[in-house]
Formats: C-alpha cells, sequence, structure tokens
C-alpha cells in the first residue's frame, strides 16, 4: 500500500496538468471552446491595434498561435504560461487564422523543471 501512494499521487499530479502543444495540435477539435493552459517559449511576436499575436512553441517543437488582447511582457525566446480559450478560427488584423487561443492570461515564467520526455 505504501508503494502505490506515491504513485497514485504522481498520477494524479500528472493529469492535472495542462495539455500539452503537440496534443492540441494533433486533435485540436477535441479542445475546441475548451480553457487550455500551456507553457511554451515565445517564436514570434506581432503587435496589431488593442492586440497582439503570438506564436508559442512547445518543448517538442510544436506551434500554437495566441491572440491577446492585454499587454505580453516577454520577447522572442523567452518562456511564458498561457491559459485561453482554443477556437477554431479567429480573425487577427485583416486575416481569419485556424485553431487559436483567445488568451485570458499570458505570463512570464522560467524554463520547466522536467524536461517534456515523452
Amino acid at each position: 500500500m505504501r508503494a502505490v501512494l506515491p504513485l497514485l499521487a504522481l498520477a494524479c499530479t500528472l493529469a492535472a496538468c495542462g495539455a500539452r502543444i503537440s496534443e492540441i495540435n494533433l486533435r485540436p477539435d477535441k479542445y475546441y471552446q475548451e480553457t487550455v493552459s500551456f507553457i511554451g517559449q515565445v517564436g514570434r511576436m506581432e503587435r496589431f491595434t488593442g492586440e497582439t499575436l503570438v506564436e508559442v512553441v512547445g518543448q517538442r517543437g510544436g506551434r500554437i498561435l495566441v491572440k491577446t488582447t492585454e499587454p505580453v511582457e516577454a520577447q522572442s525566446g523567452d518562456w511564458v504560461s498561457v491559459k485561453g480559450l482554443l477556437v477554431p478560427e479567429a480573425r487577427v488584423g485583416d486575416a481569419v487564422l485556424y485553431d487559436v487561443v483567445i488568451a485570458e492570461k499570458v505570463s512570464p515564467r522560467g524554463p520547466p523543471r522536467i524536461p517534456d520526455f515523452m
């Protein structure tokens, strides 16, 4: 019983973690209209009037677009934590983009302590 408790605690902790960018990209329809949270590095950022589009790169190379109306306190290469709603399409400037996270919060953070091996 004592050997099972640490494994159970670890499984619960991992289940509580947010989705990985690669998981979202693999089956975006599974996450549409759901709140997702993940961490990654800022790949590129484009500022428009009243909104910012950020390309976030996951540890395994997956990329996802994040649209926010709040200022982003990060630059290319910085690690960020993102929480927001995944939508099938969103308008940014004059363009319609697909599979975009409408961010509630984009906050700077340090790199993950445990690399994503799986």
